[in-house]
């Protein structure tokens, strides 16, 4: 403060001078003849402009901080040079309230200067920016995915509804035409390979063998009741089981079996068929006629029956039975029970009168 009042001292000596300089020139100027009032003139204004500089220098010496300028922060013409950041400190308080209890006193702030002269910063405005952008382009990057597979999910499931409006809630058909006490069998060499583990010697082949051809046959063998393990299994979720009628058929619907969750010991059935489809063949060499795709319930019966979407494609004398999918076991799917119900082809001899 007594800098800035010698500094205003200064100034007003200047002042005082210049000002009596101008008096001086002017009574100077009065001896001179009449003709001479240009020159005096001129001397005044330039005087003047001299005394309006020294105000101007006051003025702005008035507004100048002694720390700052000693800081370097002022130029010679009294513009700032170098720009500084006051950063501002949230205080927080703690008051006891009238039970006692201690609360914040939100809202109190006290600002403070670092003290030291530093260049201008960005704001965190651009920083706040892209670290949101890369936010909802991550969001995106990992939601669209996740919601791609949700569609198809959901697609999956509308499609199981739809499929399973075909299942026959009453009693199947006491007809069976894929059954094997009535003269239906299996064709192993055209069916998938029975799940065995693999072996060494001509006996373990042997037995093999002979186990699979025993394990298809079960499927078609019309058990009204079904036991855990008595079943044909088959290596992964997808097989098919290739099957000759006892009879040539028109086909109208099949039923699939498979033990229940509360048979089974595990509380679970993830070997069941899932989705599976009908083909029906009238030569073993064919390609087949599409019949329909099924959805076996695995929270359903043991025995469920499916009305055939295709049904009326003629009449069929082999059957093949694609499973498609399983119920969550990736290493093998069990079949326990395969039922084929239709219309047998009847043929009619009309005699002639005579």
């Amino acid at each position: 403060m007594m800098t800035l009042l010698e500094s205003s001292s200064e100034l007003h000596f200047s002042i005082c001078l210049h000002y009596s300089h101008v008096i001086r020139s002017f009574r100077q100027a009065c001896l001179i003849e009449e003709h001479s009032y240009l020159n005096i003139l001129t001397c005044v204004i330039q005087d003047f402009d001299q005394f309006t500089s020294c105000v101007k220098k006051i003025k702005v010496m008035l507004r100048r901080s002694l720390r700052l300028r000693d800081a370097g922060y002022y130029a010679e013409e009294g513009t700032p040079i170098i720009s500084y950041r006051e950063t501002c400190y949230r205080v927080f308080q703690r008051r006891k309230g009238w039970h006692g209890h201690h609360h914040e006193a939100i809202g109190q702030t006290t600002e403070t200067w670092t003290g030291v002269p530093t260049q201008a910063v960005p704001t965190r405005t651009t920083a706040v920016r892209i670290i949101s952008g890369l936010c909802v382009l991550l969001l995106l990057v990992i939601g669209f995915p996740h919601c791609i597979h949700k569609s198809m999910q959901r697609k999956e499931v509308q499609q199981e509804v739809e499929i399973q409006q075909h299942v026959i809630m009453f009693v199947p058909p006491a007809s069976n035409f894929a059954l094997e006490s009535q003269g239906a069998r299996v064709l192993h060499y055209l069916s998938s390979d029975t799940l065995w583990a693999p072996g060494f010697g001509i006996w373990d082949k042997i037995y093999s063998w002979s186990y699979s051809f025993k394990t298809q046959r079960r499927v078609i063998q019309g058990q009204s009741s079904l036991l855990p393990g008595q079943c044909w299994p088959f290596s992964g979720e997808q097989g098919h089981l290739f099957i000759s009628l006892s009879h040539p058929v028109s086909i109208s619907s099949v039923t699939l079996g498979h033990i229940t969750k509360s048979q089974s010991p595990y509380e679970h059935i993830a070997s069941a068929p899932r989705k599976f489809s009908i083909y029906g063949m009238r030569t073993a060499t064919e390609k087949g006629s599409y019949l329909g795709t099924l959805v076996y319930d695995q929270d359903g019966e043991a025995f469920q029956t499916f009305k055939l979407p295709n049904a009326d494609r003629g009449v069929f004398r082999y059957v093949k039975l694609q499973i498609d999918s399983n119920w969550g076991n990736r290493d093998y799917t069990c079949l326990y029970s395969f039922r084929v119900h239709g219309k047998m082809k009847v043929k009619v001899n009309q005699s002639k009168n005579i």
